[in-house]
């Protein structure tokens, strides 16, 4: 690391307060100009010239230090609106996902053919699944105003929390509806012995899920 953007970057932070948001900020923001550096250093840059550029690409700092001091009382309405929308939707997936193996039972009950009520307790999973997805993937977005390294910074953190979001929502969806499927397999065809199977493969599942997403967030 070079001696003068360390010290340079220390000094921005040198007001700031002192706890584990204002550390993993500021090694976020050493490491992303130590990158920068050395790779205007491969392209030929003479020092002094090459730590100007990536000091001149650091944007206002100040404007994320206040941020770890108070909250963004600007956005808090739309906050609170969105928290609102996002827990009715979850409340509406919740309640399919309940409510799709009644179906199964209803057919039985009516001494229906009960291989027809499977068909609507999918589509209730399915369209459960889709409201899940749906919430997580229309969450705000930060959009970044210029190029400097702080608002590179921003946008990446809040395409990281949507990447987490998401990926709790298709795990979750995924879970309820391998329940779902065990309790309709188990109580249906009386296949105790061998329907926990299917938690194995739910395991399995999840960990591509979440190799998928590391993968991603490599990239």
């Amino acid at each position: 690391m070079n001696d003068t953007l360390y010290r340079y970057v220390n000094n921005l932070f040198e007001d700031a307060p002192k706890n584990k948001k204002t550390y993993d900020l500021k090694e976020e923001l050493l490491s992303n100009l130590d990158a920068k550096y050395t790779d205007l250093m491969s392209d030929g840059y003479p020092e002094d010239e090459a730590c100007n550029i990536v000091i001149s690409s650091i944007g206002d700092v100040d404007e994320l230090i206040n941020r770890l001091n108070s909250p963004d009382e600007v956005n808090s309405d739309l906050i609170d609106e969105r928290k609102k929308k996002s827990a009715l939707l979850v409340a509406v997936a919740v309640g399919l996902y309940i409510l799709s193996p009644c179906f199964v039972i209803i057919f039985d009950i009516l001494s229906l053919d009960e291989n027809l009520g499977i068909i609507p307790m999918f589509i209730c999973i399915a369209i459960a699944t889709g409201i899940l997805i749906y919430n997580g993937m229309t969450s705000p977005k930060y959009l970044k105003k210029d190029e400097t390294l702080v608002e590179e910074f921003k946008e990446w953190k809040s395409a990281n929390s949507e990447n987490v979001r998401v990926k709790k929502s298709i795990t979750s969806a995924m879970w309820i509806t391998i329940v779902a499927i065990y309790l309709v397999i188990s109580f249906y065809f009386n296949a105790w012995s061998f329907s926990w199977i299917i938690f194995v493969i739910g395991a399995a599942i999840d960990q591509i899920i979440s190799a998928a997403f590391d993968l991603k967030k490599r990239r």
